[in-house]
């Protein structure tokens, strides 16, 4: 059958129609691949971001560049102190259970830097007077930050010259410290560990620093609402004025 005026103008409608569409659809898949090339840069960047807080690292040293500049106070990881600094990041990310404090190794405290285990986060540096007066300071150990109440079971021990104190948070029932008092002290409040100070620090003079934390399997506190939280700690050093 031959084909009418009106079917003709049907068909060229059609193929406008359908022309147009296939624009449409072109414009939309450019839009599309647009905003998923944005979207994957954008989760990279999230990523970095991410990478970069965690590469930060758990725990940090640090004193005041004025101190370092005027009165001589340096940080370094090893006693020769070499790489002399106002700042130490020990670039922790360490992912552990639990443990008892018992099977800590017996050397933790003659390595210098940082010398982790399976289960546990141990860090050595060195604080050092190098200027030429003698002087005062203080140090103080602090929780940055803290998720899923992971504080209740953990313990930090803190070496000063070879001394070790193990620090753990007040009981849930605020009866004292957890495990033994003769073994292990109280943090000194919610976001202090603990904190003390130096006379008499002579030119030259070296203070040596290792701290070590792992979670306590042994606490009645280790249950399974801990598990992924996230534990940081800095510690700060400044002159007595």
């Amino acid at each position: 059958m031959a084909r009418t005026y009106k079917d003709n103008e049907k068909r060229v409608n059609l193929l406008r129609r359908t022309a147009k569409e296939v624009r449409t659809y072109k414009v939309r898949m450019r839009v599309l691949s647009c905003a998923l090339v944005m979207l994957v840069l954008l989760s990279g960047m999230l990523y970095g971001v991410s990478a970069l807080y965690k590469k930060t690292g758990s725990f940090t040293v640090s004193i005041d560049k004025y101190e370092m500049t005027k009165y001589g106070l340096t940080l370094s990881e090893s006693r020769e102190m070499t790489h002399k600094t106002s700042h130490l990041n020990a670039a922790i990310s360490e992912s552990i259970t639990n443990m008892s404090g018992k099977s800590l190794p017996a050397n933790i405290d003659m390595i210098d830097g940082v010398h982790n285990g399976p289960n546990h986060i141990a860090y050595t540096f060195y604080l050092q007077n190098a200027g030429e007066v003698e002087v005062s300071y203080n140090y103080q150990l602090d929780i940055s930050n803290i998720s899923n109440d992971l504080d209740e079971a953990i313990r930090i021990r803190l070496y000063v010259d070879g001394t070790p104190t193990t620090y753990a948070k007040t009981k849930s029932d605020g009866t004292g410290p957890e495990d033994i008092p003769e073994l292990t002290s109280e943090f000194y409040n919610q976001s202090i560990v603990t904190h003390g100070r130096f006379d008499n620090f002579e030119p030259g003079e070296t203070t040596k620093f290792t701290v070590v934390v792992w979670i306590e399997g042994n606490d009645p506190d280790c249950v399974d609402r801990l598990i992924g939280g996230e534990l940081r700690l800095e510690m700060n050093m400044s002159v007595v004025h």
